[in-house]
């Protein structure tokens, strides 16, 4: 009946849950000009399935104010957990139409509302999610104000209405760890079977056995964070994995050993011109093909986050490979890659996409919605450089921190590299990050006293940081400052920017050519 009476349009579709349907009467049967208020969860701003009936109460004007709350002091009861989060939603009648919204995020206490609250008209909602029209969840009036700045400068990522892609994406989610379980082949299984591995890739004669990349394998530019080689009994109990010494990181031939490999070819006969009528989509080759994707390397994101993590957006590129559900893929069909990847990578995207995710779990939804320069952003020249066009200065930088091992030359060509890789240092790599933040806090038109609230919104990084016996400091926010601060004065005197880097980015030591 939810589904098909028609009497719940919006919100009778998906996983029904029945709070979406009281929501949903509730509107439907108010006077003209009466209004309804509900507690509810705050999934009804916030959530896809919820998506069509809250984006509708914005577009007609019907949302008068959405106070979102969480439980950490128990306002509901103690009965209820302290991580749930709940809104008080007032929705108006069609005869009066709500031009402006109250909204308050995050709140603990009632006596705190009056501060946390402050009014919005609901089209600037439509600016920062245009596709769903979902509520961000900005945790401050302040993190409203810088936000919506962004989106007014910004476009977003992908536009469902009308359709805008100007990078010419496409996502894809390549194996399901639990559907896909019974294409994956273990390394003794593999030995058992007289395959012989070479780096981190299984050969049988012709045929070749991919790794399976995991999300927590993967990072903003290092796709080798963690390996399964050498992981104790505690550490696969708290599902982490051994990270790289300093002497690895610097080897150039040194890879991550994977927990499964996946078949790159359907069968053998994929590799010919005209395949022998493969099994579609067992092979890592087959699924990548259906995108017509015909590069030698990936980029893509962690499913699984937090708002209040280090980071949030985590993203990275890697070698050609099988790739788990928990890490989608975008696939970009735009020559100036580079450019996307340091921008996913950006502090300032990151901050934006922690205004959007209430809950763990960064979809194609959150994505699509982020504010990402428009690949035509990039032929210009930065405004603190009079050398080289945007992309080259974005690109040399990229270069250099992605292109630190063999397995990666496909990627440094596609960029126009030939060379051998760069030796992984540590000190300098920070840096040239410190430069790729600071210019796109300057691309997105942020003041410095905005670019100091961002970064001191990423609490987690700030704690470990001051506590680290290495730093005792924020170093992070203090070295994108100093960037920033640096282009100011190139942009302000119309001198080039120089950076404290010698050799400059794109030009620092490498390993011996082959």
């Amino acid at each position: 009946m939810l589904r098909e009476s028609g009497r719940y349009p919006l919100t009778g579709r998906g996983d029904i849950n029945t709070y979406a349907v009281f929501a949903e009467t509730a509107r439907t049967i108010i006077n003209a000009r009466g209004r309804s208020g509900l507690v509810l969860p705050t999934g009804i701003a916030t959530d896809a399935t919820t998506a069509p009936f809250f984006g509708d109460l914005v577009r007609q004007s019907r949302l008068v104010s959405f106070l979102d709350f969480e439980n950490e002091a128990y306002l509901l009861s103690h009965a209820v957990h302290h991580s749930v989060r709940f809104c008080l939603l007032t929705v108006c009648g069609g005869a009066a139409r709500a031009n402006l919204a109250s909204f308050a995020f995050s709140t603990r206490y009632i006596q705190d509302l009056p501060a946390r609250r402050f009014i919005m008209p609901p089209e600037e909602i439509l600016l920062v999610n245009p596709n769903t029209g979902t509520t961000p969840v900005f945790r401050s009036r302040r993190d409203a104000e810088i936000t919506i700045g962004i989106y007014k400068r910004v476009p977003v990522l992908w536009r469902d209405s009308p359709e805008e892609n100007s990078w010419g994406l496409s996502f894809l989610r390549m194996f399901d760890m639990a559907n896909d379980a019974g294409l994956f082949q273990t390394r003794n299984q593999l030995e058992n079977a007289r395959w012989t591995l070479t780096g981190n890739i299984f050969v049988s004669g012709r045929k070749r056995m991919l790794p399976l990349y995991e999300a927590k394998m993967i990072r903003h530019f290092d796709h080798r964070l963690g390996t399964y080689e050498g992981q104790t009994e505690a550490q696969a109990n708290m599902g982490t994995l051994p990270r790289l010494t300093p002497q690895q990181q610097d080897d150039p031939d040194h890879v991550v050993m994977p927990r499964y490999w996946v078949q790159e070819f359907d069968s053998i006969n994929e590799q010919k011109s005209k395949p022998d009528k493969p099994v579609y989509n067992l092979g890592t080759t087959s699924r990548l093909g259906a995108r017509s994707w015909h590069r030698d390397w990936l980029i893509g994101w962690r499913n699984i986050c937090r708002s209040t993590d280090e980071r949030t957006l985590i993203c990275g590129a890697l070698p050609r490979a099988a790739v788990g559900h928990a890490y989608p893929l975008a696939l970009s069909a735009s020559g100036r890659i580079g450019c996307l990847y340091a921008n996913l990578a950006s502090f300032v995207l990151d901050y934006a996409s922690r205004q959007k995710l209430a809950g763990t779990n960064m979809t194609y939804g959150f994505v699509n919605q982020l504010p990402v320069l428009p690949p035509a952003a990039y032929q210009i020249h930065p405004p603190w450089s009079l050398g080289s066009p945007l992309s080259a200065w974005i690109e040399s930088r990229v270069l250099e921190l992605t292109f630190a091992t063999w397995d990666m030359h496909a990627f440094a060509r596609d960029i126009g590299d030939d060379g051998p890789p760069f030796r992984w240092e540590e000190g300098r790599r920070t840096l040239i990050r410190a430069e790729l933040d600071a210019a796109y806090f300057h691309l997105y038109g942020l003041k410095r006293d905005e670019v100091e609230h961002v970064m001191e919104s990423f609490d987690a990084l700030r704690r470990r940081e001051e506590k680290s016996q290495n730093f005792g400091e924020f170093r992070t926010k203090r070295l994108i400052l100093d960037r920033y601060d640096a282009m100011t004065k190139a942009i302000q005197t119309g001198m080039s920017y120089q950076t404290v880097l010698d050799p400059p980015p794109g030009h620092g030591p490498r390993h011996p050519a082959r």
